[in-house]
């Protein structure tokens, strides 16, 4: 497989979280690519790192947790490669949304309560990329259509939203400037079951709409069972397995692999 298939490529990440007792290692030796065009799912329990992972790679992890070894090079189409760990300043702003977006974990949280759900795609838009000021009007309703939103949306404030309607709007705003690689954070937590299968459509659509490479975290096995294309495996910070997810879900290699798909509720099953 040549760079040009892979649009990230995480070599030998360490990361860890000051204590009084020491450092913990959060992420160990991780080394994992991404193939351009494919969703991947990182799996495991609550701990096991998946989330340090992403914040790390988006460089939102917070003190005392810090990267202390390896490097994550992305490769956003018509750009340089960079490497996420060490890119500063104006050139990582430069990234963020036009070329890499994150869809965070707790959508309820994650809108500004007192804008506009249009005035939030406007702000995220024209920061990075002003020159699209004159086609607003018609960009934001396309963009709630392609979640399953009104236009009406565009007007209401977040308290007026559902979670489910929250959470579309948020993946909205992720493809608006239409990235190389979208990072989603536990994308149905907090969801009932008939909105969790709207999200997972909805990311569907969007992947196939928009060419993205989408990254989901998510602990839900069940989650990656309908929507990834590979699954990689994280437990106690670091990556077990990672596969084809129908070859991994037939024949899984790892003992904890095993385990977190037989954890799966299944109709007729008795509980042990």
């Amino acid at each position: 497989m040549s760079d040009d298939d892979i649009v990230l490529e995480i070599s030998g990440l360490e990361v860890g979280y000051s204590t009084n007792r020491g450092e913990v290692k959060a992420v160990s030796g991780l080394d994992l690519a991404v193939r351009r065009g494919e969703i991947l799912g990182i799996a495991g329990e609550s701990g096991s790192g998946k989330s340090t992972l992403a914040v790390a790679l988006l460089r939102l992890l917070k003190p005392p947790g810090k990267v202390t070894a390896g490097s994550a090079i992305f490769r956003p189409r018509g750009r340089s490669p960079v490497d996420l760990l060490k890119v500063e300043g104006e050139e990582l702003r430069v990234l963020r949304w036009s070329a890499l977006s994150y869809l965070p974990q707790g959508s309820m949280s994650s809108l500004n309560p007192v804008m506009r759900i249009g005035d939030q795609f406007r702000d995220v838009i024209l920061e990075h990329a002003p020159d699209r000021k004159n086609t607003l009007s018609e960009l934001i309703p396309r963009l709630l259509a392609q979640v399953g939103l009104e236009p009406d949306v565009a007007r209401m404030y977040p308290h007026e939203l559902s979670g489910g309607m929250k959470q579309r709007v948020l993946m909205a705003i992720c493809v608006a400037l239409e990235p190389d690689l979208v990072i989603a954070d536990e994308p149905t937590t907090a969801l009932d079951v008939t909105i969790q299968r709207v999200i997972l459509q909805s990311l569907v659509d969007l992947q196939r709409d928009f060419g993205v490479t989408l990254v989901v975290i998510s602990h839900d096995m069940g989650v990656h069972a309908q929507l990834v294309d590979r699954v990689a495996v994280m437990y106690e910070g670091k990556l077990v397995e990672v596969g084809d997810v129908r070859q991994v879900y037939k024949q899984p290699q790892h003992e904890y692999t095993r385990q977190l798909i037989e954890s799966i509720p299944r109709l007729g099953r008795r509980a042990s």
